[in-house]
């Protein structure tokens, strides 16, 4: 899969994913007005519900009064009879009988409209009937029974002209309900709507322009400008003059919880594409990358297998030729080429089997208590040869003083061969190599460092990568799989160890690998 394609299915897939992402959000937006719709005539019907209450309440009042009236004018109607009964006379309200009152008003001056006013306040009437003194029509002396019936009548008939009198004005709003009232009878019909929002209110009268309910005079303004309005009783029957306004000030925050649920799964689901397209891209890339290295791999490996193959073959050519000389020298000569060649081929296939053991991922250690000190004397023996051929000089340091591990011999010691045999390759003249041990964090670490070419930050994190070779150009004075270190991570990381790398460019490398005491089997 070349670049342009890659990039041709990123540019598709990025596209689709933010039309997605745009139709996933107009459809929350759409979904939340829809929520916030009914949530408003939810409030709507809840609202109703407390205006039918107040209404019920006003009539239960009304009621009442009238169940009151119309008890006093039984009772008037009892005492004319037992009046009667007492003085033998019925006694006449036609207005014959003297019966007379005296209304009693109470005024006050009032502020409204940018004007004062005269509002009356109270209207009662208090009678005198004859008779409830002295004499029932001016001519039979009453007895004491008598005008203790009729002193309770007149009573009652200042009761029933004071009710006449004295109610026909329906007091303000403010002086009907207070705060707490109100909201006791918003709360209990929001609840029963499913409605638990925090909220405000207030009832604001309209003929006099003024607030004349609030709970806090801060948010008049808010109440004004975003709450919902409802009108209340009305005075006289027309026009509604009260209303109340209520306002929830967590209202978005508070339909955003109630569609949580919706909200989570959709980005959920979002955020499982965006990620699926993530792994699709860098699997592509990765799997782009692996076929290079492969190649690379491939080419490498033909070269490398080339030059042995090509020196046997020639050999062989001599040592056939019938025309060439066969002496003992020669013969000797040519079959020691062959020995080192056909080793050399072996060192090579070794190297494509351990490719194979890192693509499986699986490996049974044979884990023996192991003498790091020995184990890496003998890898610096069969190495120092190539160094010093090179003019350089390996020295050993073995600070640590526990040296044993539990681990596998032979892969630990590939391990240290194949750190000791880079920092020999990728120095360009005279290695300098230093090898030292130290006991750190219950186990042993080995340090490696060379006077090589370095490696930069940024190919530090790939070169335990498998087939990753760091680039030098189109010229690889090296040869190499790329297999070396990702073989030394994956073997320290079976033996539940750690591998580092510190360097620069131009000033060497120092690889450090650390083994626990005890090695836990996989």
């Amino acid at each position: 899969m070349n670049r342009r394609l890659i990039l041709f299915i990123t540019v598709l897939v990025s596209l689709a994913l933010i039309v997605l992402t745009g139709i996933q959000a107009y459809w929350v937006r759409s979904a939340v007005e829809v929520r916030e719709t009914g949530f408003h005539r939810s409030v709507a019907d809840a609202m109703s519900d407390v205006m039918r209450g107040l209404e019920k309440a006003e009539i239960s009042k009304q009621i009442k009064k009238n169940h009151e009236y119309n008890n006093l004018l039984k009772a008037i109607d009892s005492l004319d009879y037992l009046i009667y009964r007492e003085t033998g006379e019925m006694p006449r309200n036609d207005g014959s009988s003297g019966f007379n009152y005296q209304r009693q008003q109470q005024w006050d001056e009032v502020f409204e409209d940018n004007q004062w006013k005269m509002v009356k306040k109270s209207d009662s009437a208090v009678m005198d009937f004859p008779g409830s003194h002295e004499e029932f029509n001016g001519k039979n002396k009453l007895s004491e029974r008598a005008r203790q019936l009729n002193r309770k009548k007149a009573y009652l008939l200042n009761q029933v002209l004071d009710e006449i009198f004295n109610s026909p004005f329906t007091p303000n709003i403010e002086n009907r309900y207070t705060y707490g009232q109100l909201d006791t009878l918003i709360s209990q019909a929001l609840i029963a709507k499913g409605i638990e929002a925090d909220y405000e209110f207030g009832v604001m009268s309209k003929s006099r322009n003024i607030m004349v309910i609030e709970n806090d005079p801060l948010l008049r303004e808010q109440l004004l400008n975003e709450g919902l309005f409802f009108p209340m009783l009305t005075r006289d029957g027309n026009v509604p003059q009260d209303f109340l306004l209520i306002i929830f000030p967590q209202q978005t925050r508070y339909l955003l919880i109630q569609m949580s649920g919706m909200l989570i799964i959709s980005g959920a689901l979002m955020l499982l594409i965006i990620i699926a397209f993530a792994i699709v891209i860098i699997a592509m890339i990765r799997q782009k990358k692996l076929s290079e290295m492969k190649n690379d791999f491939i080419n490498n490996m033909t070269h490398e297998f080339k030059t042995p193959i090509s020196t046997v073959s020639l050999a062989c050519e001599v040592l056939n030729d019938p025309d060439v000389p066969k002496t003992a020298d020669l013969l000797h000569s040519y079959i020691d080429i062959i020995s080192q060649e056909n080793k050399r081929l072996g060192v090579l296939a070794e190297k494509i089997l351990q490719t194979a053991i890192l693509e499986k991922g699986q490996l049974s250690l044979r884990n023996e208590p192991l003498d790091m000190h020995e184990v890496i004397a003998d890898v610096i023996r069969n190495i120092s040869i190539q160094v010093e051929i090179r003019d350089g000089s390996i020295s050993f340091n073995p600070n640590a003083s526990d040296p044993l591990v539990v681990a596998d011999r032979m892969h630990i010691t590939n391990v240290i061969n194949n750190l000791l045999d880079n920092a020999n390759k990728y120095t360009a003249k005279r290695p300098l190599i230093v090898v030292e041990t130290d006991n750190v964090n219950n186990g042993i670490q080995v340090s490696i460092a060379d006077n090589g070419t370095g490696i930069s930050k940024a190919n530090q994190k790939k070169i335990f990568d498998k087939l990753y070779r760091v680039p030098t150009g189109d010229v690889h004075n090296v040869k190499g799989f790329g297999l070396g270190l990702s073989y030394v991570k994956f073997i320290v990381d079976k033996h539940h160890g750690e591998v580092s790398v510190e360097s620069e460019p131009g000033k060497g490398s120092v690889f450090r690998v650390w083994l626990p005491f005890n090695t836990a089997q996989d």
